[in-house]
């Protein structure tokens, strides 16, 4: 089993506590900017197990092959990881602060968020094909990818041209897009993040700096809010709701008096009600992605 196979080779870290129990699921969340506690954490019939790795942003799992992607903005850096192999390292010098990583149709994406693109690239980092967005550098920060009916979508800060054009700027000018085409499908968001498509055609998108997940189903929008916490990371199963929710990191954007939450957490919502059923708290500062791998 891949669980099994992680927690033998990287060194982790236990903790038990009753606060991880009552969850079914076994998850995979992957945690960036949190100094030296960055890496993974698996939630697991109670027990959280911290894997210490460098900063980690998307993951997916293909088969028994778990896809990691490292957040480096000198190179593009993934991790493989297959029980009974040896992990693998994909590095691309090209490719920066690669923000998420996706195996579709046997090919290999990735968001190379610092060159503002999202690219195939193959088994030895080679960039095979790709789909910048007009602009220098991390300018529309580029980050989570899905595929909704052979359409690959991704979110972003929004369309600017300058290096990081979006600082101060985030405030509703988010939006889901057509990698492909560059359609814009969504918009109005601040700071988007993870968006997931359920199998009724709801969208869903963790509206980070609107402190919330906006939740699109024909004409019915609303926001499921966490106030005080920055979401991203998500996982829909049949009966529920996973949201990761990070500490603010910029703290001085906040009014007097504004509260938040202390370290990151790990939301339980209720998928048809939207009442968050359970919080848990976790050691580290942010998340970044959340995996079911009930394997």
């Amino acid at each position: 089993m891949l669980t099994e196979f992680l927690k033998t080779t990287i060194p982790c870290e236990v903790l038990e506590s009753s606060e991880y129990e009552g969850i079914d699921d076994t998850l995979l969340i992957s945690i960036p900017n949190s100094g030296e506690k960055d890496g993974l954490v698996l939630l697991q019939k109670g027990k959280l197990y911290c894997f210490n790795l460098p900063g980690c942003s998307g993951l997916w799992l293909e088969g028994n092959r778990l896809y990691v992607s490292v957040i480096l903005p000198a190179c593009m850096t993934l991790l493989i990881y297959e029980p009974g192999k040896k992990v693998q390292t994909i590095v691309n010098t090209k490719l920066g602060d690669i923000h998420d990583v996706r195996v579709i149709d046997n090919q290999l994406y990735v968001v190379s968020t610092g060159t503002n693109e999202v690219a195939i690239v193959d088994m030895q980092g080679r960039v095979c094909q790709s789909w910048p967005l007009a602009g220098y550098g991390d300018s529309s920060h580029i980050n989570c990818l899905d595929v909704w009916d052979g359409r690959l979508v991704a979110t972003a800060f929004g369309k600017f041209t300058t290096y990081r054009g979006y600082k101060g700027k985030t405030q509703g000018s988010g939006i889901l897009y057509d990698v492909k085409t560059q359609e814009t499908l969504f918009d109005g968001y601040s700071a988007p993040h993870t968006p997931r498509r359920d199998e009724m055609g709801a969208v869903y998108v963790c509206d980070s700096r609107g402190e919330g997940v906006s939740y699109h189903y024909k004409d019915e929008r609303k926001m499921i809010s966490f106030p005080g916490s920055f979401p991203r990371g998500m996982e829909i199963t049949k009966d529920k709701i996973y949201v990761g929710l990070s500490s603010l990191r910029h703290r001085a954007d906040l009014k007097d008096g504004e509260a938040v939450i202390p370290s990151a957490q790990l939301a339980v919502v209720d998928r048809k009600s939207f009442q968050t059923l359970k919080r848990i708290s976790l050691p580290r500062a942010e998340i970044y992605d959340v995996f079911v791998v009930n394997n």
